[in-house]
């Protein structure tokens, strides 16, 4: 057995019904997103180069014993990375929707970002430190994508634009995510066409729920659980298609008449798409369930304390 079917055997071992053994989740002053474990883990030396699969399999093991809910019913995913992600593991989920699909992509970053318990043994020119910590660095995201791919790690994003150019008029890779300053002023961008800060409980500047990210816009996801993910994709879709007619006509994509038989709030016309009353009204509820807590202790770290609201 290689090393990736090995990872992928520890993931199907997962009960995605058992209940995480975390604490509270947390971002930091550069926006990482973190969770806080009840217990600690061993992070071993890892190479500077990128991540050994055999390394990863035993870090795996060790890290799915608190976080399950995170990680069962996952397929990993192997392929080419940005050199920002090559000591990161990164796991995909499909999700069924209406008319799209979703695929959650659940990324652990394992390179010491800081609030190591012990260090176990000293990095080096060609490795990281080894160390015990007591938290987990993350990203999570609902990726839109077409119907129909043979799997999660062959999915094909619904794009709002074709490419994206830096300033020195250089594509960007379509795997170079969640980093790029280009992709940071797409986001940004994208806020400034849909003109929902109503709906958010934050400025996108300060967290944006919603992100460009694989030429599209993504949903950031704090608490991925099964439950998070499902309510997630239910209110993720007739924003994304509102989101998708601000750079694409949708009858490109899908009939009119069967949007607005699924999505009658969805509002068609000649002039435009926009979202009815109803509409706003429910995605603003979805994301008024989450508020961001910052005490003078919180501060001293540098943290906000994302709360989610059952």
């Amino acid at each position: 057995m290689d090393m990736v079917e090995k990872i992928q055997g520890v993931l199907d071992g997962i009960d995605e019904s058992v209940a995480n053994d975390t604490g509270a989740i947390f971002i930091n002053v550069i926006k990482n997103e973190f969770v806080l474990l009840d217990g600690r883990i061993g992070i071993p030396r890892l190479p500077v180069k990128e991540i050994d699969p055999g390394l990863a399999a035993g870090v795996l093991a060790d890290v799915a014993r608190f976080i399950p809910a995170y990680l069962g019913g996952r397929r990993f995913i192997t392929g080419p990375v940005s050199a920002a992600h090559q000591h990161s593991l990164q796991f995909a989920r499909r999700v069924e929707g209406a008319f799209l699909d979703f695929v959650h992509l659940f990324r652990i970053d394992l390179r010491y970002g800081g609030g190591a318990d012990e260090f176990i043994e000293k990095g080096g020119t060609d490795f990281y430190p080894a160390y015990y910590t007591d938290r987990i660095y993350f990203k999570s995201r609902l990726v839109p994508v077409r119907k129909g791919a043979a799997s999660e790690a062959d999915f094909a994003p619904v794009r709002l634009v074709d490419s994206t150019y830096t300033d020195s008029d250089q594509y960007f890779h379509t795997y170079a995510i969640f980093d790029d300053t280009g992709y940071r002023e797409a986001t940004m961008e994208l806020h400034r066409r849909i003109a929902l800060d109503d709906v958010f409980p934050v400025s996108a500047a300060f967290y944006p729920f919603v992100e460009f990210d694989h030429f599209t816009a993504c949903l950031n996801v704090p608490d991925p659980t099964p439950p998070e993910i499902a309510a997630a994709v239910k209110i993720f879709e007739p924003l994304f298609l509102y989101v998708l007619a601000k750079y694409r006509p949708l009858n490109g994509w899908f009939p009119r008449k069967e949007i607005e038989a699924v999505f009658p709030e969805i509002l068609i016309s000649s002039e435009g798409v926009e979202l009815g009353g109803d509409a706003r009204a429910r995605i603003a509820a979805y994301f008024a369930r989450y508020s961001f807590f910052r005490d003078d202790e919180l501060a001293l770290r540098g943290w906000w304390r994302i709360d989610i609201d059952d």
